[in-house]
């Protein structure tokens, strides 16, 4: 089901006009929690009075909290619910933004957008995903409510993307977030788990399409699944490995999350390629000195990390004393000394 996609946006002289449903819950949301009365919104807005009060009636039964009070107007108040004007309105770069309420898969509608809009960036949000999946197409549990799911679009140009530097500049980029609005210490299990309190509550996939006419690779798409809150819909089996960010039970907009994760991904993505995150990467990372099973392929190798290099890449000393940089791989297991992660 689609939310808040269409913003009902007009075309008048060449200009972008919005309905007046978008611009008064967008000029709500920058006096949020205050009351803004119906003569300053028809003032604000060029719009008549039963304009306002109808786009307010609209977003009301959308599920927006406005409170109306005579007298004093008209009164915002954040909630869980995503949206798709008020995250437009705090992002920093112009690019195509969708917003679903289920949707199979963020990942997979990126991959449409990617065939009928070769040239324009774009983020896909969700609030459930039905059919989410992680690396080796696993199944990735996306309940609704209690997560944020999304995808970034990105067309390549004349720049290269290095995969490596995408996924662990990525991981990087939502730490920093995750940290600043939840307050805890993110770590990052290579390549892509972001781990809280020994559970993993944050996976990254980078996916390259490749344009059919040219046979080369003409998008890269990086989804992002978060688990901010405990959900009863966790398998049990994963239940020792699969955690959730809010342990402080914070009440943090999930709207304002989503709207740091996009800015700061956007900004990653014009220095990434060359490698100044790998350092902060290297220090976050978990798995450095400790003794691993990865399986490359049909493959089996143990051994201990000595590091991540300048490209992402795992630089192992295997249980032979010879020494293996891998640059794709999973670790199948790992037993910290000084933890309780068992992943």
């Amino acid at each position: 089901m689609l939310i808040s996609v269409n913003l009902n946006l007009k075309m008048v002289n060449g200009a972008v006009i919005m309905s007046t449903k978008t611009v008064v819950l967008q000029y709500l949301n920058e006096h949020q929690n205050n009351w803004t009365s119906s003569e300053k919104l028809v003032e604000q807005l060029n719009v008549s009075r039963t304009a306002i009060w109808k786009a307010v009636k609209q977003l009301q039964a959308d599920g927006q909290q406005i409170t109306s009070q005579s007298g004093r107007g008209y009164r915002y108040t954040p909630n869980q619910q995503l949206n798709q004007a008020i995250i437009s309105q705090g992002m920093i770069n112009d690019c195509h933004v969708e917003v679903y309420d289920t949707i199979d898969s963020t990942n997979r509608r990126a991959k449409e957008l990617a065939v009928s809009n070769k040239s324009e960036p774009a983020v896909i949000i969700a609030n459930e995903q039905t059919g989410g999946y992680g690396r080796f197409g696993r199944e990735f549990y996306s309940p609704a409510q209690t997560g944020i799911y999304l995808s970034f679009l990105l067309p390549i140009r004349q720049n290269l993307i290095h995969p490596g530097l995408l996924t662990t500049g990525t991981a990087v980029a939502v730490a920093r977030v995750l940290e600043e609005q939840y307050q805890v210490k993110v770590g990052i299990k290579w390549v892509n788990d972001l781990i809280v309190k020994n559970h993993k509550v944050s996976g990254i996939l980078s996916e390259a399409v490749t344009d059919f006419e040219s046979g080369q690779i003409g998008n890269v798409i990086t989804g992002i699944g978060i688990n901010l809150e405990n959900n009863q819909l966790i398998p049990e089996s994963l239940d020792k490995k699969v955690g959730a960010i809010n342990q402080n039970h914070l009440q943090v907009n999930r709207n304002e999350t989503v709207i740091k994760i996009i800015n700061t991904f956007w900004q990653m993505t014009e220095h990434f390629n060359a490698g100044e995150l790998m350092d902060e990467y290297r220090q976050r990372c978990i798995v450095i000195g400790q003794d691993v099973t990865i399986k490359v392929g049909n493959q089996t190798v143990q051994g201990r990390v000595e590091n991540i290099d300048n490209y992402g890449a795992l630089v192992l000393t295997t249980s032979t004393g010879e020494s293996q940089t891998l640059s794709a791989g999973e670790i199948t297991k790992l037993n910290l000394m000084d933890g309780d992660y068992h992943g």
